[in-house]
């Protein structure tokens, strides 16, 4: 009876291990259809991953460079004067739009991006999104990262060219009405547009 009896605790313990194992084999199974069904479902998380990537590759840059503003200012006298060219207008500076509307024969409002050639409504959206919401801000950035942001929105605005863009919100924060508008015309000319 006792031999009986451990062979059935044999058996009974060996079909308990199988249950085991093959549920978990099921389980798992099922786990890995229902994570490639949502993954199938939702595509964007593939561009959700891509954009975590590059955050995660953009933070040690940041850093980096708020360092080196830092050195930067730090450093007395360090600094050389920005040339003519490159150099911007002052924050608090606003101009006066009402002559603006005279030579560019269009009601004119501050900040208004939409007054650069081709950037209309949804490209202004764009800007303001990443923090560009005035001229002076436009101005103020680099055309790489312009052509990033309208990379990074995708293939309807990827034909943009942003190269002029800085340049010619740096004539309507300064008030250079007719400078942008020769600008302008010829931008619009040479685009054949």
């Amino acid at each position: 009876m006792p031999y009986t009896l451990m062979k059935g605790l044999g058996w009974f313990a060996a079909a308990l291990v199988i249950g085991i194992v093959i549920g978990w084999l099921i389980r798992s199974v099922t786990a890995r259809r229902q994570v490639a069904n949502a993954r199938s479902q939702h595509p964007d998380a593939v561009e959700l991953e891509r954009l975590r990537g590059r955050i995660a590759n953009l933070e040690p840059v940041v850093a980096e460079r708020d360092q080196l503003r830092a050195e930067l200012d730090a450093a007395p006298g360090a600094t050389a004067p920005l040339s003519a060219e490159t150099r911007l207008p002052e924050v608090g500076v606003a101009p006066d739009v009402s002559a603006a509307s005279v030579v560019l024969g269009r009601p004119v409002v501050q900040d208004d991006l939409t007054l650069i050639p081709g950037v209309g409504p949804n490209v202004e959206q764009l800007c303001h999104g990443i923090g560009i919401r005035t001229w002076y801000d436009l101005a103020t950035t680099e055309a790489s990262l312009l052509r990033t942001m309208l990379v990074d929105a995708g293939p309807r605005f990827s034909t943009h060219d942003p190269s002029l863009w800085p340049e010619m919100a740096r004539l309507l924060s300064e008030g250079k009405w007719q400078e942008f508008r020769d600008m302008s015309q010829a931008g619009v000319d040479s685009n054949g547009r």
